[in-house]
C-alpha cells in the first residue's frame, strides 16, 4: 500500500505566491517564515519534505483522464501515476494498516498508544474539548509524562500539541485551561502551539465575537502520532468524536517515515503559532508574525 501526502513544487512557487500579496505584509511574512521552516531539510529529505503539501494549490492543474473510473483494476492504475511526480511517497505493508470502526475504538487506541509512548506524542486538532473524556485523555498524558520522569534512565519523551487559537480559547473553560496543568508540571517536555490566522487582526479582532471569529480562519490539521505510529482522521479531540460521532480513522503502525513527515509538518506550523505559557498567556516567538501587531523582533507575551 502506498501512502501519499499532498505535495508542492519548488521555491519558485513560494516567490510567485508571495508576489500575489501586495499590501498584506502580515500574511506574506507568515508564509515566508513557514517556507523557511519547511524548507530547511529539503535537500536531506527531499522526497518527503512537508512543504510539498502545498502542491495542489501551486501546481498547474492535472489534465482530466477519460478512462473508465475503475481504480481497482490494473487498467486504472495509470490514472494515479502523476501523483508521484508531485508528492512524497511512502511504502506501507498492509499488515501495518488498520482501519478503525468506531469512535470508542479511536478513543481507546489513543489512550493505549499514549501509555506506551517512549519518545514522542504529537497531536494536531482543531480543539480539545472540556468534558470528562477529554480530561481522561489529559490525565493519560500526565501519567505517561510522570512515568517518564521516574524511569531508571532519563526519558526524552516530548509532547507536542497543535490547536487553533480562536477555537481553543473559546469560553472561560477551554482547550488552554485543560492543558495548563501539563505545561506547569512538565515545562521542558510539553509544547502547546495555538495557530492564529493573520487575517484576524485590528478592528476585525475587536469587533467579531467568539464563535463568529472562527469563520475568518482556522487550523484544521488532524494527526495523532505516538512514537512511529500514526492515526490519520477527521475527528477532533472531543467527547462526541469519542462516543457517537462516526468519522474515518486509519491507524498506521510502526511507519517511521510517515511519523517523521507529520512530526515535521506539525512542528513547522507550530513554529509560526503562538506558544501557550504556564500562566495562560501566549508567547510570540522572535521574528514571527504577531497576529495583532504584525512582525515582531523580540519575544513577548499577551493574553
Amino acid at each position: 500500500m502506498a501512502v501519499a501526502a499532498a505535495g508542492a513544487a519548488g521555491p519558485v512557487f513560494w516567490r510567485r505566491l508571495l508576489g500575489l500579496l501586495p499590501g498584506r505584509p502580515g500574511l506574506a511574512a507568515l508564509l515566508g517564515r513557514l517556507s523557511d521552516r519547511l524548507g530547511r531539510n529539503r535537500d536531506r529529505r527531499r522526497r518527503r519534505s512537508p512543504w510539498l503539501l502545498l502542491a495542489p494549490l501551486l501546481s498547474p492543474a492535472v489534465p482530466q483522464v477519460t478512462s473508465p473510473p475503475c481504480c481497482l483494476c490494473p487498467e486504472g492504475v495509470h490514472r494515479f501515476q502523476w501523483i508521484r511526480n508531485l508528492v512524497p511517497e511512502f511504502g506501507v505493508s498492509s499488515s501495518h494498516v488498520r482501519v478503525l470502526s468506531s469512535p470508542a475504538e479511536f478513543f481507546e487506541l489513543m489512550k493505549g498508544q499514549i501509555r506506551v509512548a517512549k519518545r514522542r506524542v504529537v497531536m494536531a486538532s482543531l480543539y480539545l474539548g472540556t468534558g470528562p473524556l477529554e480530561q481522561e485523555l489529559v490525565d493519560c498524558l500526565e501519567s505517561t509524562l510522570e512515568k517518564s520522569l521516574q524511569a531508571k534512565f532519563p526519558s526524552d519523551l516530548k509532547v507536542s500539541i497543535l490547536l487553533d487559537f480562536t477555537r481553543g480559547s473559546r469560553g472561560r473553560k477551554n482547550s488552554r485551561t485543560m492543558l495548563l496543568p501539563l505545561l506547569q508540571r512538565f515545562p521542558e517536555q510539553v509544547r502547546v502551539s495555538l495557530f492564529h490566522t493573520p487575517h484576524l487582526r485590528g478592528l476585525l479582532r475587536l469587533l467579531i465575537p467568539e464563535r463568529f471569529n472562527e469563520t475568518i480562519g482556522l487550523q484544521h490539521i488532524k494527526v495523532y502520532l505516538f512514537d512511529n505510529s500514526v492515526i490519520l482522521s477527521g475527528a477532533n479531540l472531543s467527547d462526541s468524536y469519542f462516543t457517537n460521532r462516526q468519522d474515518r480513522y486509519v491507524f498506521l503502525q510502526d511507519c517511521a517515515e510517515i511519523a517523521d513527515f507529520f512530526t515535521e509538518l506539525v512542528d513547522a506550523v507550530g513554529d509560526v503559532s503562538l506558544q501557550l505559557q504556564g500562566d495562560d498567556t501566549v508567547q510570540v516567538l522572535d521574528g514571527m508574525v504577531h497576529p495583532y501587531k504584525g512582525t515582531v523582533t523580540a519575544v513577548g507575551s499577551f493574553p
